[in-house]
């Protein structure tokens, strides 16, 4: 359960409560993803037991939703910070026919409206604090307003410099004895190569499983991966 003593991060950064005076529209509801359920979720919350999560790269939401779902049946009173600007990636561009994914109106991605409709449907307004920024200025923010998370969630840019600037932008915003998850790591080179070069520069071993990679910032901690079979996680 969540201290009523400890103040909010919405009120932490100033932030008005997106949802105060949201209407729900259900024709935006879209909970399409990926990797979204993956089994270090689970076992980062009941290991860690985050009070705050950042997570950078959010899409629709996926991701974050299954995080705040889990954490609250573990009882963990979690708070997550959704950072994304909403607008897509190199690839909505330079791939034909990706761009119809950011339901643009008038030019303009219209994704924040699936994001915020997907956190609704599923009851997760307590949980989930949109931050509509981009990965730099986020950082910078965070850093300055004192923020360290217990828990980062990577999954933006697949570019290897862009990537590599992420992980070491955000690696100052985790507590001494957080964690730092990325996405994509073995389906992606450029995120692969990327988490392999700063693990390296921080001195950590990372633990993968297809799709995610934790590294973790205390050296004294590590994990014993043990292969079991493959089952189907039921999603949300």
């Amino acid at each position: 359960m969540k201290d009523v003593n400890t103040p909010s991060i919405r009120d932490t950064l100033g932030l008005e409560d997106a949802f105060a005076t949201y209407v729900f529209d259900e024709s935006r509801v879209d909970l399409s993803g990926w990797n979204s359920t993956h089994a270090f979720f689970r076992a980062l919350l009941e290991e860690f037991k985050p009070k705050l999560i950042l997570e950078l790269g959010v899409w629709k939401g996926m991701s974050s939703l299954h995080m705040a779902v889990q954490s609250k049946k573990l009882g963990l009173g979690t708070e997550i910070v959704a950072i994304d600007t909403w607008l897509g990636s190199s690839a909505h561009l330079s791939s034909k026919g990706r761009r119809a994914e950011l339901s643009p109106r008038n030019g303009y991605p219209t994704l924040y409206e699936t994001f915020l409709a997907n956190v609704h449907s599923k009851g997760m307004q307590d949980v989930i604090i949109p931050l509509p920024m981009d990965g730099n200025s986020a950082a910078y923010a965070l850093k300055r307003l004192g923020v360290k998370a217990d828990m980062i969630h990577i999954d933006a840019s697949h570019e290897y410099d862009a990537c590599l600037n992420d992980f070491r932008n955000y690696w100052d915003l985790l507590a001494d004895d957080g964690v730092l998850l990325c996405d994509d790591y073995g389906i992606w080179a450029e995120v692969s190569r990327a988490v392999c070069q700063f693990a390296a520069e921080v001195n950590r071993p990372v633990w993968t499983s297809m799709a995610k990679a934790i590294i973790c910032k205390d050296p004294s901690v590590g994990f014993d991966l043990t292969l079991t079979k493959r089952r189907k996680i039921k999603v949300l």
